[in-house]
């Protein structure tokens, strides 16, 4: 039995397992996703099917994956070892309806941001009206790589979590500046490696995004534990 838990304890069954996690958390992440790949391999044969409704309903199931994705992470992040399918699914399960709820909201604000800044742009583009609704946007999408994760973690409010993200994004400017050169480094990077290794992508960007903001879930569960919040794990 020591000689089992010794064999468990090395470095190389440890990189072993997190490769492993890795990679199934991009495997499920794109299975729950696959309205999303349909539409892309849709639009990639013929650009003229780009729709901007379509693309709305494929990015629901979106956010309700990422939310699992963050969550697993964050307990590996955490505890070091993981059940990771059933740890996977079961956060999807149970939180599926605040992070459906989440990102519904997110996916909204972006869309209309989207049409508004596409309207602006093509008939009056001088007008620099089309620069607001970008700053919009990309403002949402930054106050999402914190609501989502804050979301995984504790039991509130829609509107205390967006408080809360806005709180943080500005207070940890340095942290909201690292998620944004790591996300658009990953993005650069999926137009340019083989697609098999895109199954690794949303896992590593999920788990690094994760690691930054362990100071801040800290801090939260601190609150917690005095009863200012509540921890949904």
């Amino acid at each position: 039995m020591g000689k089992q838990k010794e064999f468990y304890d090395k470095p190389l069954f440890s990189i072993i397992n997190y490769i492993t996690w890795l990679l199934l958390g991009g495997l499920y992440f794109i299975l729950l996703n696959i309205p999303l790949i349909f539409f892309y391999t849709l639009t990639s044969y013929n650009a003229s099917l780009f729709s901007i409704a379509l693309l709305f309903i494929c990015l629901i199931p979106f956010g309700p994956a990422l939310g699992a994705l963050y969550s697993t992470m964050a307990e590996i992040v955490r505890e070091k070892d993981i059940s990771f399918t059933s740890y996977f699914f079961n956060s999807y399960k149970t939180q599926f309806k605040s992070n459906f709820k989440l990102w519904f909201v997110e996916l909204l604000l972006l869309t209309i941001f989207f049409v508004d800044f596409q309207y602006f742009y093509l008939n009056m583009s001088s007008s620099g009206l089309h620069i607001i609704f970008l700053i919009l946007g990309i403002f949402v999408l930054i106050l999402g790589l914190y609501a989502f994760p804050i979301n995984c973690r504790f039991h509130m409010k829609l509107r205390d979590i967006v408080a809360l993200s806005f709180y943080y994004s500005i207070k940890k400017f340095y942290i909201t500046l690292l998620k944004i050169i790591v996300t658009l480094i990953v993005l650069f990077l999926v137009a340019k490696i083989h697609a098999l290794l895109v199954l690794f992508i949303p896992s590593i960007l999920c788990f690094i995004l994760t690691i930054y903001d362990k100071p801040i879930l800290l801090e939260l569960e601190k609150k917690s534990s005095v009863g200012t919040l509540s921890a949904s794990n």
